[in-house]
């Protein structure tokens, strides 16, 4: 979903710029310092039993990248959760969960986790494709008619976001009207008729390219296989066979209690504006989902490792097609991320920003999700590139201090 930027506006790193869409170079973050305005109002978080906590060194390295992640994109607060056998567990509450109330942001709250929802529907479309229900390599056409080049694109191609399919949230009526009004009446048939009546963006298996699409398209040929809503689907085959009570694919524009208030991105100088609730089928299986820090270490590893799915599925999902961006090497999968070897996904949505990954080598997880956001989320991206950057030098070395910055391209 497209964001405003200005040269003027706080250096955001969003979705579609880690994605290659405009390009640039993430280069320049601070990995320490900062007055710790945010972080010093809460008590520290206790970590979970069994957990050895991180060095006091390590701990205010971590306390400086989320302070100037927040004073860089003039976000109001965060939860870091940070785990790694062997040094560390992590896990941290800073600033503002609701400015009406002044009320902290906590580990417990709920928050929408945006694109992060993709890696549990593809999870179910390879589910279905392990019982002979899908088949990677049949084409669009079998399942959803209507849709350009839809004879020659592949399931394998939508899922991994090579299929060239227009993104629907481009359309002035959710680029627009989404951002006045989170509450905007639509439904995934809606998102549908836009892509039916799109012209693609390239050939299908041309090149990579992230679109929202796609995921609303996986969704319903999900429903349509199984008989079963896709909320019901990921309940059933994910959140209830790994514990993930405080997880869920939203029906309602409501948050479960507790939750963290996301607020607007808007542009600088703005009053917050409280996006909290919204419309989840605008989205929906792009990124309807809610859940807290706790489920989503859950989810990290249990996605990098393929827990759920065959190990033969497990390998196709993890085939890259590289995004054009540099100096990080990102690519997409079947519905997951690569980072420089870092496996999940990041989100974006009004409100909310988030970034969830695994590192399969020393099974350490981070997830990240701060509460300022517009439709392309990345006010989390430089708490999240910090962190990585600390936990893995050798990997993030091109863009540690010392690296020579790059104007910031529109996101």
């Amino acid at each position: 979903m497209t964001a405003s930027h200005n040269e003027a506006s706080p250096r955001r790193w969003s979705r579609r710029r880690l994605a290659g869409v405009s390009g640039g170079t993430l280069t320049g973050f601070a990995l320490g310092g900062g007055a710790h305005r945010l972080v010093q109002a809460q008590e520290a978080t206790p970590i979970p039993v069994n957990d050895t906590a991180f060095p006091p060194g390590d701990q205010l390295a971590f306390l400086g990248i989320v302070d100037a992640g927040l004073d860089s994109t003039a976000t109001p607060g965060a939860i870091v959760g940070i785990w790694y056998p062997g040094r560390g567990t992590w896990l941290h509450a800073a600033g503002i969960g609701d400015i009406t109330t002044a009320a902290p942001f906590t580990v417990a709250d709920h928050v929408r986790i945006a694109s992060n929802t993709k890696t549990f529907v593809a999870t179910v479309i390879l589910q279905l494709v392990d019982e002979g229900a899908l088949v990677l390599n049949d084409p669009l056409e079998n399942y959803i008619t209507g849709v350009p080049n839809g004879a020659e694109i592949t399931l394998r191609q939508v899922l991994g976001m090579t299929a060239g399919i227009y993104d629907f949230v481009n359309d002035p009526v959710i680029a627009e009207g989404y951002n006045a009004d989170p509450l905007l009446a639509f439904t995934p048939e809606d998102a549908l008729a836009i892509i039916r009546a799109s012209t693609p963006d390239f050939a299908p298996g041309e090149r990579a390219q992230y679109s929202n699409s796609n995921y609303i398209l996986l969704g319903l040929i999900a429903e349509e296989v199984t008989g079963q809503p896709i909320d019901v689907l990921i309940a059933e085959r994910i959140l209830t066979p790994l514990g993930m009570a405080t997880t869920s694919f939203a029906t309602t524009p409501d948050m479960p209690m507790p939750f963290a208030h996301g607020y607007d991105l808007g542009e600088p100088g703005d009053a917050l504006r409280d996006v909290t609730v919204s419309n989840p089928d605008i989205p929906w299986a792009s990124g309807a989902m809610i859940s807290t820090l706790a489920d989503l270490r859950i989810w990290a590893a249990g996605l990098a490792e393929g827990t759920l799915i065959s190990a033969e599925t497990q390998r196709e999902r993890l085939q890259f097609s590289p995004f054009e961006t540099t100096p990080l090497e990102v690519g997409y999968g079947l519905g997951i991320l690569t980072i420089n070897g870092l496996l999940g996904h990041n989100g974006g949505i009004l409100g909310y920003s988030s970034w969830v990954v695994h590192d399969p080598e020393s099974g350490a997880s981070i997830a990240v999700i701060t509460n300022r956001a517009g439709n392309e989320g990345g006010t989390a991206d430089p708490i999240f590139i910090g962190i990585a950057s600390y936990l893995f030098p050798e990997r993030f070395a091109a863009i540690l201090p010392g690296a020579t910055p790059e104007a910031s391209p529109a996101a």
